[in-house]
């Protein structure tokens, strides 16, 4: 009885490393590209001043 649980063990472990497998190949990570970061801040795209805390003089 103890070989069957055993047996049975062996199989639910690699049927769970093969959907680990499987989910790690599909979810694609690594394999395309991230997304488009936003653009670099500029004083074109808003009204902030460049140096806020800069004085006149």
């Amino acid at each position: 009885m103890t070989t069957l649980w055993i047996v049975l063990a062996l199989a639910a472990a690699a049927w769970l490393v093969a959907r680990l497998i499987l989910t790690l190949r599909n979810d694609g990570l690594g394999s395309t590209r991230p997304p488009a970061s936003h653009a670099d801040w500029s004083d074109a795209t808003t009204d902030l001043p460049s140096h806020p805390y800069r004085t006149a003089g």
